[in-house]
């Protein structure tokens, strides 16, 4: 399986620094024809939770992912998802319920934060029946540098609050902020209610991998162009591998 991960979806990147992390809606539309036109298939997140391992190693399905939950997946990127009906799964953060991306105050000046999801913008995203939820945390922290305590509440109060607020348009499924996890994590996981955990290494999910261990492509603004996704796809094998 593949999965592709989005964080920005904006008609134009609004800083330079958000190359890498940005896509405009007509290429994410353009990214999600060009799939369909090659014959891959874009599944639910509870449809890949429920995949055999002949279907997770068939690299033909294919899922999207967003993180962090900012406001454009709302207006510009639901439009989308909903014009090609297309499912997605977008990774939230309850500590930060209409705040903004404080994480990256270290590069970035408060005027040019970006806006994340209340909770009613999030209520109308499951509304609209093609975006389930899952968790980046609390706050969006390393997980490997917090201590046993704050580790456990960045997992279950996330889980416990998305829970309670969105009850089954959230699953049970975390994203690792920044991707960066160890040991600790995984064994930490195991104890909690997650079904899975989501990682940037850059390759296809195969029925091997550890579940707290799955891998994602990311996506952004240059994929939007159909002759680069596609020389991304060859250069991952991806193609070579249907």
């Amino acid at each position: 399986m593949l999965i592709f991960n989005f964080h920005h979806v904006e008609a134009r990147i609004s800083h330079p620094e958000r190359k890498h992390i940005s896509i405009s809606p007509v290429g994410l539309s353009r990214l999600i024809r060009t799939l369909r036109l090659l014959g891959f298939r874009l599944v639910s997140m509870s449809e890949a939770l429920a995949m055999s391992p002949q279907q997770l190693n068939d690299n033909r399905n294919v899922l999207l992912t967003f993180d962090d939950g900012y406001e454009n997946n709302l207006l510009q990127a639901l439009p989308v998802l909903e014009a090609e009906q297309c499912p997605a799964t977008v990774f939230v953060l309850p500590g930060r319920y209409g705040g903004t991306n404080a994480w990256d105050q270290g590069h970035l000046p408060e005027s040019r934060r970006d806006r994340l999801m209340s909770v009613r913008q999030m209520h109308q995203m499951v509304a609209s029946g093609w975006v389930a939820l899952g968790s980046h945390g609390m706050l969006h922290r390393d997980m490997t540098q917090l201590a046993p305590a704050d580790l456990g509440e960045e997992l279950m109060k996330s889980y416990t609050l998305l829970q309670a607020e969105f009850g089954e348009r959230f699953l049970p499924v975390f994203a690792y902020p920044w991707g960066t996890h160890s040991d600790r994590e995984v064994e930490a996981l195991t104890q909690t209610p997650y079904q899975a955990a989501f990682t940037v290494e850059t390759r296809p999910w195969q029925a091997t991998d550890h579940r707290f261990r799955i891998p994602r492509f990311s996506a952004f603004h240059r994929d939007g162009n159909p002759l680069i996704f596609l020389a991304k796809l060859a250069r991952h094998q991806v193609l070579l591998a249907r």
